[in-house]
């Protein structure tokens, strides 16, 4: 699991844990699942959209939506010094490829997604060596100071359906206590083309969207947080056209700004979602057109803006996680979950973590936490409201692994799960399982 820790003690046994997960049972699943995850089920409809073979020809704001499914390829690689019996650099790296289903349908996208994240495994692995050479000189020269490099790249789906897939990268690097830095980027597609969508194709009036960031961030964070009365507005007129600080989410755009970026130095990283509903007049119609139901990659310690009670506009939710301990010796992870109204905190025994957001037809919104254990991985399921954050239970299940690949929940209805005995490390089989009644997965 690559997913809310960046720390330097994940080794690589964890990733040959990994790894190990696969059945040729699933294989057949997968095989038997194609209709189910590249359609919407009769109690997630969106209300006021009929389907394709209804609408002949009729216009993109008209179409059925399909979520699609999306894999997760995830490597790790090291460099150790002999002499000094150290690990230089280690990189651990998760990138995004179409699903097997999806990519029959959508050939384009599948080619534009699957080439992005080959170039960013060549890259961090090439950053892996190149920094590899500077650690040990680093490390010769000071050996009791010297820290691990570490080099992080994690990914979020966001949004995949049949519209648009957008996918959140999240890059740390450390260099030492004095040196480090994230990153947010996405990349954005055309289900249909395959191309990269940029904002501009997503926008139809780039001033008014500024003025828009502006109001909500003001709002969010007030108005002395930013360098200058025309700061935000200056940020967008020099924006370039294929600028990638942005992702395409089911219910609007999120901008990131880099800490320091727009803001005084020392804030940290900010992103703002400008709600489709909200600002209706801003969007392309064809990108407006969303599931009622649907999961979103989270990252910890990074906002999430989503409708939490049914009013219409967006609510503030808030991850964030820090751990004590040594990875896989007794490590304790603090969990803190908040909305607008509440915050919900609890200490649990994890060396990691990663969450999904899920929203369901009838309106329900659920936070996926699962919890990475020495042996295996459990989930645990919160329902969340604007004023109230519940833990409803766990279970032994983890999305499911085949090789270095994972499938990535993406669809309430249709979700790939590894299935763990209460004490077995290697799972005991695997299922697709959809949102129960109280929010808790079951068994299709």
């Amino acid at each position: 699991m690559t997913g809310c820790s960046s720390d330097s003690e994940k080794n690589e046994n964890n990733s040959a844990s990994e790894s190990s997960h696969s059945s040729s049972e699933s294989e057949n699943k997968e095989t038997s699942s194609a209709e189910s995850t590249t359609s919407v089920p009769a109690t997630q409809a969106t209300s006021g959209n009929t389907t394709e073979e209804s609408t002949n020809g009729s216009s993109d704001s008209q179409k059925e939506v399909r979520i699609l499914d999306i894999d997760k390829k995830i490597i790790h690689e090291s460099a150790s010094s002999v002499e000094y019996s150290a690990t230089l650099t280690e990189t651990n790296c998760s990138t995004a490829y179409l699903g097997k289903n999806a990519a029959k349908q959508y050939p384009d996208l599948a080619e534009s997604i699957n080439s992005t994240g080959e170039f960013y495994e060549v890259n961090m692995l090439q950053q892996n060596n190149m920094f590899a050479s500077s650690a040990e000189e680093a490390l010769s020269s000071g050996a009791e100071n010297f820290e691990t490099y570490i080099f992080d790249l994690n990914v979020y789906v966001r949004r995949a359906d049949s519209v648009a897939v957008s996918i959140l990268h999240n890059s740390y690097d450390y260099f030492g206590i004095d040196s480090e830095s994230r990153n947010f980027w996405g990349e954005n597609f055309d289900t249909e083309t395959g191309e990269t969508l940029h904002l501009s194709d997503v926008v139809t009036d780039t001033d008014k969207l500024a003025e828009a960031v502006e109001s909500e961030l003001y709002k969010s964070f007030g108005k002395d947080t930013f360098y200058s009365d025309n700061t935000i507005k200056d940020y967008f007129k020099d924006y370039i056209v294929d600028g990638s600080n942005w992702t395409l989410e089911y219910n609007g755009v999120t901008i990131y700004f880099d800490d320091g970026e727009i803001a005084v130095s020392g804030v940290g990283d900010i992103s703002v979602t400008i709600d489709f509903e909200k600002y209706p007049e801003l969007f392309n119609e064809k990108y407006k057109n969303t599931p009622d139901a649907y999961i979103v990659g989270l990252p910890m310690k990074s906002s999430f803006y989503t409708d939490l009670d049914g009013d219409g506009s967006s609510e503030h939710l808030t991850l964030a996680d820090s751990y004590e301990g040594k990875y896989g010796v007794d490590r304790t992870l603090s969990l803190s979950i908040s909305t607008p109204e509440t915050d919900y905190a609890e200490k649990l025994m994890a060396n990691d973590c990663e969450a999904y957001y899920v929203k369901t037809a009838d309106g329900k919104n659920y936070l996926y936490v699962l919890m990475e254990l020495e042996s295996q991985t459990e989930l645990y399921t919160f329902q969340l409201t604007k004023t109230t954050v519940n833990k409803v239970g766990k279970q032994s299940v983890s999305p499911h692994y085949s090789g270095q690949t994972v499938s990535v929940p993406t669809d309430p209805d249709n979700m790939h799960f590894d299935i763990f005995g209460k004490t077995d490390i290697e799972p005991v089989g695997d299922d697709f399982f959809s949102v129960g009644a109280d929010g808790m997965p079951v068994m299709n």
